[in-house]
């Protein structure tokens, strides 16, 4: 939720990220994820992992987050063994 919030503000910790993965973090990528996430209007009420599964040494979660619309999206998270984020993947967006 947090990395959600901090997201739609167009701010994001790179200290969360892997280092093979961080320079994809540039400030364009952040502003268009903010864009794209910003779409649903308010922040999300809440979230949950709908699936989990791993690969290798990656940890993967699809977390679904519900909207005070009633809308929902859902994000595929990566980890690795460091629990550092090593992709994010945008499901439907509003209205989709």
């Amino acid at each position: 939720m947090q990395w959600f919030t901090e997201m739609q503000a167009s701010r994001t910790d790179r200290s969360l990220y892997a280092p093979a993965y961080v320079a994809q973090v540039t400030d364009a990528a952040v502003a268009t994820m903010s864009r794209d996430l910003n779409k649903y209007g308010a922040s999300p009420l809440r979230a949950e992992i709908v699936q989990t599964r791993k690969d290798g040494d990656q940890d993967f979660y699809i977390v679904k987050f519900i909207f005070p619309r009633g809308d929902a999206t859902s994000l595929l998270f990566g980890f690795d063994a460091h629990g550092k984020i090593t992709g994010i993947a945008i499901g439907g967006l509003a209205g989709d």
